[in-house]
């Protein structure tokens, strides 16, 4: 019956090589002789040729033996680096995190949060990207990024959505807009007859506003339509119109120029998910970030109109 060589024997192996001594090469690995020449033979028989010549005196590497030490070593050496690396990546010695968010969760959110875990762990690489909810879906879908942060776009099975943050809906425009000025409370109805300037299809709010049922109908088809709040804080500065968003949207520069006041009659709020993919563990360093997260949301405040989802989201 053939025996297959395994790490064990090539180490054996190599610190006789080292030793040029069965009884010191078994100190040094802290096994009985007779286990260690058991290996050695295991070897042997293994590769179906001798690897030392033994007498009584001394123990030398026959010509195959000393052609496989360097390749012996090089197997080892490998392993052994190879073991080091993973547990480095477990311990959070290093790695990669990859995370794709809303712009507004990345400026408020995601880049103070950053900050406090790359002082933690330095030696792990952190890579964001931004964009509109399906976007961000696609990308933790695709297993381009470890996790997402940002509105739900769309039910998908394979992906896990807990929420993280919630924050209301309200108006926002010029300061000197009649809405802006307002001093009551700002209800929906009240947007009837304004000119609204929307964001693109593939973002969470626009889903959220086409599928709240008892809005009003401008607000599923934008006398304007931008992509992107660069574009939409422009359009809303040259006084073409007004537009609604969620207040951490809102909060994000250069749109925090603007008046921003929340809408009732209904209370509207969005929910922030944190998005994973279903049934797959998140590996060390993105759960580390992530929990850095949860801790940097629960300890600090957020824009007024947004609060937690959870309390207790990192437990």
């Amino acid at each position: 019956m053939s025996i297959n060589a395994t790490l064990k024997h090539l180490r054996c192996f190599t610190a006789i090589a080292r030793e040029g001594s069965f009884t010191q090469a078994a100190k040094r690995m802290h096994l009985t002789q007779s286990s260690l020449t058991a290996a050695v033979q295991q070897l042997e028989q293994a590769v179906g040729l001798k690897l030392f010549d033994r007498t009584t005196r001394r123990v030398t590497l026959t010509r195959e033996g000393a052609s496989f030490v360097p390749v012996a070593e090089r197997l080892v050496k490998e392993f052994d680096t190879a073991v080091a690396d993973v547990r480095a990546v477990a311990e959070r010695q290093r790695g990669h995190v990859s995370i794709a968010a809303a712009p507004s969760v990345v400026a408020l959110v995601l880049a103070p949060a950053i900050a406090g875990f790359s002082a933690a762990y330095p030696n792990i690489s952190v890579a964001v990207s931004d964009g509109g909810a399906e976007l961000v879906q696609r990308r933790v879908f695709a297993s381009e990024a470890d996790f997402g942060i940002t509105s739900r776009w769309a039910d998908d099975p394979g992906l896990d959505f807990r929420p993280l943050i919630c924050d209301r809906f309200g108006v926002v425009c010029r300061g000197d807009h009649p809405l802006g000025r307002a001093k009551t409370r700002l209800t929906w109805k009240r947007l009837q007859a304004e000119r609204y300037i929307g964001l693109a299809i593939d973002t969470g709010i626009r889903t959220t506003l086409q599928s709240t049922p008892g809005l009003p109908a401008m607000l599923r088809t934008p006398h304007f339509e931008v992509s992107s709040t660069g574009s939409l804080h422009a359009m809303l500065d040259a006084g073409l119109g007004i537009s609604v968003l969620p207040a951490l949207a809102a909060h994000l520069a250069p749109l925090n120029q603007l008046a921003f006041r929340e809408l009732v009659e209904p209370r509207l709020e969005r929910e922030i998910c944190v998005i994973t993919r279903r049934g797959r563990a998140l590996a060390p360093a993105a759960q580390s970030m992530l929990d850095v997260v949860a801790k940097h949301v629960q300890s600090h405040a957020l824009p007024l109109g947004a609060r937690l989802a959870v309390p207790d989201f990192a437990e």
